[in-house]
Formats: C-alpha cells, sequence, structure tokens
C-alpha cells in the first residue's frame, strides 16, 4: 500500500506515467480547475477510481456532475475519518475482487 501526493497538473502527470488504483483530488470551486482536472484524469484513464474531495456545502453540486466525471465517490471537507477508512476499505475490496475474477 503505497501513497504518491502531487498537485495540479504535475500530480495529473504523475497519474499519467504510472498505473494508480484510486486518485484522490480535491475540488475547488472558486475556480475550474478542479473540473479541468477530473476531465483531464478522464481523458487518458477511464478505469481510475476518483474519488473527489470538496467542502460540504458544494458536495450538492459536485454530485450533479458524478456521473458524467464518472466519479467512485465524493467526500467532503473536513474529512470524517471513519468515513475515509470506510471509503478505502471499500475500495481496496473492490480491487481485491477484481484481481481475483481475472
Amino acid at each position: 500500500f503505497s501513497v504518491t501526493t502531487g498537485e495540479g497538473y504535475a500530480a495529473i502527470n504523475e497519474a499519467r506515467q504510472r498505473e494508480f488504483d484510486c486518485v484522490f483530488l480535491g475540488v475547488d470551486f472558486a475556480g475550474t480547475d478542479g473540473f479541468r482536472l477530473l476531465e483531464h484524469i478522464r481523458s487518458f484513464d477511464a478505469e481510475v477510481d476518483v474519488v473527489a474531495i470538496t467542502s460540504r456545502d458544494r458536495i450538492r453540486e459536485l454530485q450533479a456532475e458524478k456521473r458524467r466525471l464518472n466519479l467512485t465517490a465524493i467526500l467532503g471537507t473536513p474529512i470524517d475519518a471513519s468515513e475515509f477508512f470506510r471509503l478505502v476499505g471499500m475500495l481496496r475490496s473492490r480491487r481485491l475482487e477484481s484481481k481475483t475474477a481475472r
């Protein structure tokens, strides 16, 4: 289990060069970079699980885009630790199931 961190388009380039099981991406509604980064990830990787992180008062707006952006989940900030680890457990279980199904 390893974690890599990055910011902006440099992080997207990292995701393009390596295979990741999951990408956690902060979406700031003050600008459009968050949406552009989500769309950019999907332009080269439709399979990676993407979890968007945004302020709790903006979750509803992002929820409306969940299907179009193929988001696995949306977490609100501040992040609730039990919610985060429940999501990580679900993601790991799905990965293990898909690997054994091959």
